[in-house]
C-alpha cells in the first residue's frame, strides 16, 4: 500500500460514521488503477443512504452484488484466516466472526485495515475476562458473545470501560443469569446501548423481574428474552414495567409465559411489537 493510499484509510479509520473519507478513497482508487473497488464503495453508501423504497436501489444493489461476487476473494485477501468475514458495509468490512483467543491476539491486524464495528466473539470461557480486560472492545458497535461466560467475568464485563459506544449487545452464555443481569445493571458504560438479545441465558422470574424493573432498560429499544425460563411471574413483572414503554420489539417467544394466563395481557399491552 502506497503513503498516499494509508493516508487516506486512516482517514477512513478516524472518522467511520463520515462517508467524505471514503468517497475520497474511492476516487482515488479509481485514479490508481482499481475501480471495480471504487464503484463497490461508491455503491454501498449510496445504498446506506437511500430510503428503503427508493427509485435507485435495485440497480445499485445488482451493482453491489455483481462487484461483490466477482472481486470477494480479492477484497478480503488481506484478512487473517482466523476471521470471517459476516458483512461489508458502506464498502469496508465492517463485521467478521472470530474465536475470542485469535481476536485478543491479532485485533489490531484487522483493525487497522478497516473501520471494524461489529464482531462476533467464540470460544472457551476462560477467554472471557481477558477480552473485557483488554482494549479490544474499544469502538465496537454491535457485540455478539457466543463464549460461556464463568461468575468472575461478569464483574469485569461491569467494570469494562471500552463498551461506550455498544448499540447492539447479544449475550448467548449459560453462566450464572444472576450474576449478568447484576452485571448489565451496574455497568456504567452502556449508555448508547439500545438492542440487548438475552436468548437461551437461562433467565428465570427473578433475573427477569430484576432486569425489567431497574430504570437502565429504559434505553432500550429492542429486547430479546426468548428462550429462558419466564413464567408468569416475570410476565408480570413486564406488564408492570414502566421502563419498557420505549420498546420498538419484544421477543418472549419460548418462555413458559407465552403460553401463560398473562399471554393476551402482554399482547393488549405490546400489540404488533410484540412476538410471543
Amino acid at each position: 500500500m502506497t503513503d498516499d493510499a494509508e493516508a487516506l484509510l486512516r482517514a477512513v479509520l478516524v472518522a467511520p460514521d463520515d462517508d467524505a473519507p471514503r468517497l475520497v478513497y474511492a476516487d482515488w482508487l479509481e485514479e490508481n488503477g482499481d475501480p471495480a473497488r471504487a464503484a463497490f464503495i461508491r455503491a454501498q453508501v449510496e445504498l446506506a443512504r437511500l430510503p428503503p423504497n427508493h427509485s435507485k436501489r435495485p440497480q445499485l444493489v445488482q451493482t453491489e452484488r455483481s462487484l461483490w461476487t466477482k472481486h470477494r476473494a480479492e477484497w478480503t485477501a488481506w484478512l487473517p484466516a482466523w476471521a470471517e468475514v459476516a458483512s461489508f458495509h458502506r464498502g469496508f468490512v465492517e463485521r467478521i466472526r472470530c474465536d475470542a483467543a485469535h481476536f485478543l491476539a491479532g485485533a489490531d491486524e484487522v483493525r487497522l485495515r478497516t473501520p471494524l464495528v461489529g464482531l462476533r466473539l467464540d470460544g472457551a470461557a476462560e477467554y472471557a475476562v481477558p477480552v473485557f480486560l483488554q482494549r479490544v472492545l474499544e469502538g465496537i458497535r454491535s457485540l455478539t458473545l457466543s463464549v460461556n461466560v464463568p461468575a468472575e467475568a461478569w464483574d469485569h464485563f461491569a467494570a469494562c470501560p471500552y463498551l461506550g459506544r455498544l448499540e447492539e449487545l447479544d449475550l448467548n452464555s449459560k453462566g450464572p443469569a444472576a450474576k449478568l443481569v447484576t452485571a448489565l445493571t451496574e455497568s456504567a458504560s452502556l449508555g448508547a446501548l439500545r438492542s440487548l438479545r438475552l436468548k437461551w441465558c437461562a433467565l428465570g422470574d427473578e433475573q427477569a423481574a430484576r432486569l425489567v424493573r431497574h430504570p437502565w432498560v429504559g434505553r432500550l429499544r429492542r429486547l430479546d428474552l426468548s428462550n429462558n425460563h419466564i413464567s408468569d411471574e416475570g410476565a408480570a413483572a413486564i406488564l408492570e414495567s414502566a421502563s419498557l414503554d420505549g420498546l420498538d420489539w419484544l421477543n418472549l417467544r419460548g418462555n413458559p409465559a407465552a403460553e401463560g394466563r398473562l399471554a393476551n395481557a402482554l399482547r393488549d399491552r405490546f400489540g404488533g411489537r410484540l412476538r410471543l
